[in-house]
């Protein structure tokens, strides 16, 4: 009997001992973690543009020959382009489209992204600084002019999206082929 009394007392003892202790942090009862390596961008500034760039402003450069809000015939193909195609509708698709015109300068301004041929991007430069500033603002337009679902200003907000596509390629991607040592070079300081 005195074993049981014993244990209860010391039993009862621990328990009003750990009553009174301050509760552990939350980093005290989770083990330690090292800090999450940065992550290295994915892909190349030639794919960021093939997978995000060319494609959703041919979508919005499409308002300039087909009104959005006239709604495509199913060509009966089967593809998963057909069968999700009605997701949303034609402004929607628009939106969406300089939404991500506008949003992935980020993806572009990514440290550590490189260009096709191996070279940094280079976001140092005070041109392409220019150059990604024109594309953001060019996709906002885009946006504001989808939100009015007028086919005329959307078509006139192309012409934001051509120039500043236009004005970076011709000094960063408009210098022989895509994996050719002169893309992604700074012009030569006059």
């Amino acid at each position: 009997m005195r074993l049981i009394t014993i244990g209860f007392a010391i039993a009862l003892l621990t328990a009003m001992a750990a009553a009174q202790a301050p509760a552990p942090t939350r980093a005290a009862t989770t083990p330690a973690t090292a800090a999450a390596p940065a992550s290295r961008p994915t892909g190349t500034l030639a794919q960021v543009m093939r997978g995000i760039y060319f494609p959703n402003a041919n979508l919005i450069f499409d308002v300039q020959q087909h009104d959005p809000a006239v709604p495509k015939k199913p060509t009966g193909d089967g593809s998963s382009t057909e069968t999700y195609s009605s997701a949303y509708s034609g402004w929607d698709i628009v939106e969406n489209a300089a939404i991500a015109l506008t949003d992935s300068v980020d993806l572009i301004l990514t440290p550590g992204r490189l260009c096709q041929n191996g070279k940094p991007v280079p976001l140092q430069q005070p041109d392409f600084q220019k150059f990604v500033r024109e594309m953001r603002e060019a996709g906002r337009v885009a946006r504001q002019a989808a939100l009015t679902k007028n086919q005329e200003k959307v078509s006139d907000a192309t012409n934001n999206i051509a120039e500043a596509c236009s004005n970076c390629h011709e000094i960063y991607r408009d210098k022989g082929p895509a994996d050719s040592p002169a893309r992604c070079t700074p012009p030569p300081k006059k």
